[in-house]
């Protein structure tokens, strides 16, 4: 038998076959490959989709938390509402001090139920001027320490002394007897609750203060003040029956007008400072509202 010659046409044929399958199957294998490292790279960056957890709706409106209502919590005033207390006005002790020698005239004065609100009006050197406390009198280095009603105590380098009213003589302060202020429980109630009335309507203050005219020649010059529904009030802030009303909160009451500018404007007004004649003297009284 003959051997094939590798030039022959089937052997050639045979090669050239297995080339195609080997080349077929380098391919294969390659993208094989090629899909297996991919998944190995890629594996662990792929994270499992997990399904949410969500709780059954029941659960859901028990655990839902509740809403503090904190405005309704801090608008009930557990511990009541807030006001500050009056302090008591504290009257000072009359002076009695040495005349003084100080070349001034005391022309007139005006006491207040508030000390520290008093006027004086003082000539020196032929200039008149109104002083309140602790003001330093023009023309000297004294200083207005206290107005009673028929003097007043100044500090003259340190040391005090009277200088009494015009045309009355140099005499020592009478001091007027007070009885111990002892208010019953009941009448400062009923002061607190007359307070509380007026807070909320100040023209209720005309019913616990009357006001009378008192008319001369067809004119008012002043209005005489007595107690009205109770009298709690008109003794508390320090009025006396017979007193003549002649300014409110500055402003002249035997004007007609007045009296309307004072009512359109008592809603606004928080105190009422009345100039009252006592006796030929002015006071003022303070009135809080």
């Amino acid at each position: 038998m003959k051997p094939l010659s590798s030039s022959s046409p089937a052997i050639q044929k045979l090669v050239a076959n297995q080339a195609r399958i080997s080349a077929l199957v380098t391919v294969i294998l390659l993208l094989l490959t090629a899909w297996i490292l991919g998944r190995l790279v890629w594996f662990p960056y792929q994270q499992p989709q997990l399904a949410k957890w969500q709780p059954s709706s029941s659960t859901a409106v028990q655990g839902a938390p509740t809403k503090l209502d904190l405005a309704s919590l801090h608008n009930s005033n557990l511990f009541g509402h807030y006001q500050a207390a009056r302090k008591p006005v504290v009257q000072p002790k009359l002076e009695d001090a040495p005349k003084s020698r100080l070349n001034i005239v005391v022309v007139g004065v005006v006491t207040s139920t508030n000390a520290q609100k008093s006027l004086a009006v003082i000539a020196q050197g032929g200039k008149q001027a109104t002083y309140g406390i602790d003001e330093v009198i023009e023309g000297t280095r004294a200083k207005l320490v206290q107005v009673q009603s028929d003097r007043v105590i100044v500090d003259n380098a340190g040391r005090n002394e009277t200088v009494m009213l015009e045309g009355l003589k140099f005499s020592s302060p009478v001091q007027k007897s007070q009885p111990a202020a002892t208010i019953s429980t009941q009448t400062k109630d009923k002061l607190a609750q007359i307070r509380t009335e007026i807070a909320r309507n100040p023209q209720q203050i005309f019913q616990y203060v009357r006001m009378s005219p008192i008319k001369r020649d067809e004119s008012v010059v002043g209005y005489r003040l007595s107690p009205g529904k109770s009298r709690e009030l008109f003794d508390a802030v320090g009025l006396k029956e017979g007193d003549v009303a002649t300014q409110l909160n500055g402003l002249d009451l035997r004007n007609s007008a007045a009296m309307s500018e004072i009512f359109n404007s008592l809603s606004d007004l928080t105190e009422l400072n009345l100039t009252v004649e006592r006796d030929g003297q002015p006071y003022d009284i303070y009135i809080e509202l």
